[in-house]
């Protein structure tokens, strides 16, 4: 009973942490974009017009919108969901673990990069956790024998599809470690425990295959589009030459680990202490166990990589994982690195080039962040005072105005079919037009003098840096 009430306080004190980091971020003016998104997504889906689940857009995994379906406050949706997570991750810890790992649990929760990933990311939060504790039930059928092990680790990677296309990056690398362990028992083994492990990831591959089919006549649209997961990340030039060439992916996911190195320090001790397999064992294990470096490293070489700091999260959790699970005894040089990491956890994002996560831990240092809705929500403020029935924009860029305006019926969006008829004769349909200076879209590429202010048939009723807004001549 007793670790059932620690569990569920801990699952409150994460609710109230998160949620009231968010709510105080947003209090200054700042939301992370993605929750935005996903909320607008969400919006569409429910309330559009017509209101239908493929307006969520069928590009994204869909587990990432799953919490903004439930919880109606789009900021309170990620916190909740990271603190369901983060609760069951710990309550498999206290079971794995005879001693308390109150320590690792406590260096863990108060890593500004957890944080930052629980408050706004809970989708990566999940699928690093989910990817770690797959991995960790593969082993365990391996020392064990026991088939539930297989059963739940192979039902984890296939949901981490959901949260992560590129989960299917490392199907390879399990058939290898299936392999190894089973090839003295026969083909016919090796063949059953591959099935049972793969079977959910690739049953939701092709699930996700056949309805981007039937919604868009197209099974690879998640990947084609232009609005895909796999084309919504910031581009970083050396990854763009790192890009189809192994040598220069292996070189870049180098580079990039001796950035991380301070953070990920418990994920080496833990590394060099993996010896108490077998040589039977011992190389598939630490096979396994580097299935972060190989998961950057195919995202590198495929191109689908932007250097973070919140990378390192997904070390230490397998070092954490590893650590208690296989009853690593506890050292002063994993004591040490823990501390290092934890101290490095609060210096170097601070010099990151991912702006969300320098901006959120410099907010938790200095209680200041730069405001990145301010102009959002003016532009929904505009269209309401303006009277604006009708507004054509796009939602590529401009989604955090309909989730402010809380009404997306009053939006000609891309997702509607009448859309393009508007955008060719949009003053036969919109009253007002948005149109982003700032972006490349849909509307600045039909109408290039809006961006300065002119459209034929419209008056400019509101410009900012970003923004032209424009409504209907009666």
């Amino acid at each position: 009973m007793r670790p059932l009430l620690v569990l569920y306080l801990l699952f409150l004190c994460l609710i109230f942490l998160f949620y009231t980091a968010s709510h105080t971020l947003y209090q200054a003016g700042y939301v992370h974009l993605n929750v935005l998104f996903y909320a607008e997504k969400v919006l569409l889906a429910k309330e559009g017009e017509p209101p239908r689940l493929e307006n969520i857009g069928l590009v994204y995994p869909p587990l990432a919108f799953l919490p903004f379906w439930f919880v109606s406050d789009y900021l309170m949706a990620s916190p909740f969901a990271s603190a369901l997570i983060l609760t069951l991750f710990f309550s498999f810890l206290l079971k794995r673990c005879l001693s308390p790992v109150y320590f690792i649990v406590g260096s863990l929760l108060l890593n500004p990069l957890v944080i930052f990933l629980a408050v706004y990311r809970f989708e990566v939060l999940s699928f690093y956790i989910l990817l770690t504790l797959s991995v960790m039930f593969l082993i365990l059928h391996m020392e064990m024998g026991y088939s539930i092990y297989l059963f739940v680790g192979g039902f984890l990677l296939g949901l981490c599809f959901f949260l992560d296309f590129r989960s299917v990056f490392l199907i390879p690398l399990f058939v290898l470690f299936i392999f190894l362990t089973t090839k003295r028992a026969g083909k016919d083994y090796t063949l059953a425990l591959t099935m049972v492990k793969l079977t959910p990831i690739v049953f939701f591959v092709f699930i996700w295959l056949y309805l981007n089919w039937v919604f868009t006549g197209d099974p690879l649209t998640f990947i084609k589009s232009p609005y895909s997961f796999f084309k919504g990340r910031a581009l970083d030039t050396d990854v763009l030459l790192a890009k189809s060439s192994i040598f220069e992916s292996l070189k870049y996911s180098a580079l990039q680990l001796f950035y991380l190195l301070p953070l990920i320090l418990p994920y080496v001790v833990v590394l060099f202490k993996l010896r108490k397999y077998r040589m039977l064992y011992l190389f598939p294990v630490y096979l396994l166990y580097l299935s972060p470096i190989v998961l950057m490293l195919f995202s590198i070489y495929l191109s689908y990589f932007f250097p973070s700091y919140y990378y390192s999260v997904l070390f230490l959790a397998f070092a954490i994982t590893f650590a208690v699970s296989l009853n690593i005894r506890g050292s002063k040089a994993l004591a040490v690195a823990f501390i290092v990491s934890f101290l490095a956890s609060w210096v170097l994002p601070l010099y990151s080039r991912e702006e969300n996560e320098k901006n959120f831990v410099k907010f938790l240092l200095t209680g200041r962040v730069k405001e990145n809705i301010k102009e959002y929500i003016n532009v929904a403020k505009v269209l309401k005072d303006q009277g604006c029935e009708k507004t054509l924009l796009d939602d590529k860029t401009d989604f955090p105005v309909v989730v402010f305006s809380q009404n997306p019926k009053k939006f000609y969006l891309p997702y509607m079919y009448e859309y393009y008829s508007v955008i060719s004769t949009p003053i036969a349909f919109a009253d007002c037009i948005l149109v982003n200076k700032v972006s490349q879209n849909i509307i600045s590429d039909r109408f290039p003098t809006s961006k300065m202010g002119f459209l034929k048939g419209y008056i400019l009723v509101y410009s900012d840096e970003t923004y032209n807004v424009f409504k209907r001549v009666r």
